[in-house]
Formats: structure tokens, C-alpha cells, sequence
């Protein structure tokens, strides 16, 4: 496999050996099968080879002296160097498998599971395309912390909801992965009557058990299933969603366990998704209650961090000299509504996710169609604000290939982003002006 080159630093190494950008690396020290690990891991050495391909298909054996831990200066396409691993399961769960079929952008429908990708992205890992040797490379090469999707530490029933016979035979790998001092952040995706009750009391219990007094860095967040209206369309089991009475069930229980956790293990460790909070019509947790966030990315705490963060500032700044529109999913909707004070000029709307159904309720999967048939014909104030998190990562275009420009031609309005945390959001109505 070719490793694209596209930058190369100035007065580097691969500068002075004449290595260019759109030359390609094909082989390290001996090898043409390596990642991005391998390759930092041979910067630590004084003396490596390295095989350039040059643009016109010349090939160059290179070997090199330098210092320890001293860079090449090469900047790569590709943050992996490495073809991605894919899910080999078929989770009854599964948000891609619920998309609509062959209407959106390839990358929507790819199931990526690959530790090395959890390690540099914070992404959700099975663990059931692994083996021995995978593990003994996380160990061996300390790539923690790790993130992993459990769902239930019962074999037979994670086998049977992940539809894949190695998803119970693959949980051994979690004692061998804390034994070897690798950090684990948890996942359970919670299905009504498949993983939830006294299965989901055992799941927890038996993971609370590689915990480290303290913590250690370790946390399991509970989050429900998404559901969307394909399901049926894509002969997908059914599954129902949680009700307000299994979401007020649910908070007992996890702060039953939290309660437990704290005397036991000087950690609450399991952590329930705001949206379970919102649904049951329950207070959110402190700020404190959340410890250091270690399961924000999974939308577990990001309400609390985002007033904690809010209030702290808002005494700082003035109100802003524009009127502001900001849209929300019906999650977050009563929370942002009641937290922005009149005096900002600030209007909340709720987006009703018509493309995915209303099941689906976070502003993260919220789609520009939506956004453009609601909002149509409305006063939207001088501008209109989109949270951040339901762009595609570095691109101003959402999940349906909508873009911002797209929604500020059809609204007749400017479009912003900005991300979704409590400073970044008063900083940006500070910095608005007309």
C-alpha cells in the first residue's frame, strides 16, 4: 500500500533527502505492512530505511541517521496509514443500517471498527474483528485510553444482538486489556427487553470489576438506541424506544448503581446520555456529578457542561448588537430556551427530525432539508446558528449534503456554526456584528 505524501517540512530530514510532496512511502524498515503507530514508533529509533516511490514510479531505498525520536517531516493523505478495519457484525442497533438506502454519500453506510481509530478519534470499538495479537499490540504499545461497545457482558446475548457468534468469545479480551494497563471507556447501547433490566445490572457489575479504585480513567455510559423511521423500510427487527416511564426507571437505577460505585470505588463509573434525562422529565446531574466528562463525545454530560459553561461567562460579556436564531434538536430544545436569557436577543427553534423520524431527537442528526421546510418564511432575526456537530468534520455540509451556503440562499439569511459547549457560544454572540 502506498502512503500518499502531501506535505513535506521545511528544512526537514525528507527535505534535504529530496523527497517531495505526491511521493509516496511504500515500505519501512523492511516492510510494506504498517500504520501510522509503526511509523512513530520507528522515529524512536536512530537508524531506520524507508522505500520512496517517487512520482514518476522511481523507487528509492533510503537509510537514515538521525536522533532518537527525531521526525522524518512528512506530512501523510491518509492520519491511519492503513486501510481502516470494517464491522464484522450486524448489530440489531446498528443508526447506518437505518439510513435510508442509496440516497446519501457513501460514507454514511461504511462501518468502521477499528481499535487503532478509537485510540486517535475517540471512536467505539467491538473488539470482535480482533485477535491475540491485537491485543498484545494495544499492551505492548500502551494505545490507551480505548473505547469499546459492550451492549452486554452476557455471551450468548451479545452474540445474538450483535449477530455475530465472536461478539461473547471476544469479551475475554477486556480483563486481558485492564490486566495489561490499558484505560477503557465503556459503551451500552440500550434496546428495550434485549439488554436492559437485570442484564443490564450484570453488565454493569461485571464491568465495574476492572475498575481501579478511583477510577483510573475508566467509564461506561448508558445511551438508547437511535431509531429511525427505515427500520421497517430496510427489514430491520423491530424495536421499541424507551418510554418516559423506562427512562425515570432507568435514572433510578443507574443512580442507584452511581450511589454504589462512589463508596466502593471512589468513582460514580456509569454514566446515563442527557437525553435520557430529558425524555424522563428528570433533573440533570450536577456538574461535579460527571466527574472529569469522560463521556461527553457520547453526549453524556454535554447539557450540564454547556450551562456550567454558560453561566460562568455570561456576567462577561454584553448582550449581542444582532438578533440571533438558533436551532436545536427537540432534546436539547426546552433546555437551550429556558438557559438564554431575553435580554440576548437570542431565539430558540426546534428542528422536528422528519428525515430520520421523531424518535431521533439530538442536534447532532439533525439534516438542512429539515431545517430549510421548517424555518421557511420565518423571521430568523441577522442570523441563523447551526450547532457544529451536525456538519461533517471540517465541511460546512450536513448529513444530507445540504450545505450552509444551500440553507442561507433558500432562508435568505447568513448561516453560522459554532461548536456546542457553553463558552464557545457566548465567545460567538460576543464576536457577532451586523
Amino acid at each position: 500500500m502506498k502512503r500518499l505524501i502531501v506535505a513535506v517540512g521545511e528544512g526537514s530530514i525528507a527535505e534535504e533527502l529530496g523527497i517531495e510532496a505526491e511521493d509516496s512511502l511504500v515500505g519501512l524498515n523492511g516492510t510494506a505492512t504498517f500504520d501510522v503507530f509503526d511509523y512513530h514508533a520507528a522515529m524512536a529509533d536512530p537508524s531506520i530505511e524507508v522505500l520512496i516511490e517517487k512520482a514518476t514510479g522511481e523507487q528509492w531505498l533510503l537509510e537514515v541517521e538521525k536522533e532518537e525520536f527525531e521526525d522524518l517531516g512528512l506530512t501523510f493523505d491518509d492520519g491511519l496509514m492503513d486501510e481502516m478495519r470494517t464491522c464484522a457484525n450486524n448489530c440489531v442497533f446498528c443508526f447506518i443500517h437505518q439510513n435510508p438506502k442509496g440516497v446519501m454519500r457513501d460514507s454514511i453506510y461504511f462501518c468502521d471498527d477499528d481499535y487503532r481509530m478509537s485510540l486517535m478519534h475517540g471512536s467505539y470499538v467491538t473488539l470482535t474483528n480482533m485477535d491475540a495479537d491485537d491485543v498484545n499490540r494495544i499492551i505492548t504499545q500502551r494505545m490507551s485510553p480505548i473505547n469499546i461497545s459492550v451492549h452486554s457482558t452476557d455471551k450468548n446475548r451479545r452474540s445474538y444482538m450483535m449477530d455475530n457468534r465472536r461478539a461473547g468469545k471476544s469479551l475475554k479480551f477486556l480483563k486481558q486489556l485492564a490486566d495489561g494497563g490499558i484505560t477503557m471507556g465503556f459503551q451500552i447501547v440500550l434496546c428495550k427487553g434485549l439488554n436492559d433490566g437485570d442484564y443490564l445490572d450484570r453488565t454493569i457489575e461485571d464491568l465495574s470489576k476492572l475498575v481501579p479504585h478511583g477510577g483510573g480513567g475508566f467509564s461506561l455510559s448508558v445511551v438508547p438506541a437511535g431509531l429511525t423511521r427505515y427500520r421497517a423500510e430496510n427489514g430491520l427487527a423491530h424495536l421499541v424506544p424507551l418510554s418516559t416511564f423506562d427512562c425515570m426507571s432507568l435514572v433510578v437505577q443507574i443512580e442507584e448503581w452511581q450511589e454504589r460505585f462512589l463508596k466502593e470505588l471512589g468513582t460514580r463509573f456509569v454514566f446515563l446520555a442527557d437525553e435520557v434525562y430529558v425524555k424522563a422529565g428528570a433533573n440533570l446531574p450536577s456538574y461535579d456529578d460527571y466527574e472529569d466528562f469522560l463521556q461527553l463525545e457520547n453526549g453524556v454530560g454535554m447539557l450540564t457542561s454547556f450551562a456550567h459553561e454558560f453561566n460562568r461567562h455570561r456576567e462577561e460579556m454584553s448582550p449581542p448588537a444582532v438578533k440571533i436564531t438558533v436551532v436545536t434538536g427537540r432534546a436539547a430544545y426546552d433546555f437551550m430556551r429556558n438557559l438564554i436569557p431575553p435580554e440576548m436577543q437570542v431565539d430558540v427553534k426546534m428542528i422536528r427530525n422528519d428525515f430520520y423520524g421523531e424518535n431521533v431527537t439530538v442536534a447532532g442528526l439533525l439534516t438542512g432539508q429539515d431545517i430549510i421546510k421548517q424555518l421557511k418564511g420565518k423571521p430568523l432575526g441577522d442570523m441563523l446558528v447551526l450547532p457544529s456537530s451536525c456538519l461533517r468534520h471540517g465541511e460546512e455540509v450536513l448529513l444530507d449534503d445540504v450545505t450552509m451556503a444551500d440553507i442561507a440562499k433558500e432562508l435568505g439569511v447568513r448561516v453560522s456554526a459554532v461548536n456546542p459547549t457553553g463558552k464557545d457560544f457566548l465567545d460567538f454572540l460576543e464576536g457577532c456584528v451586523i
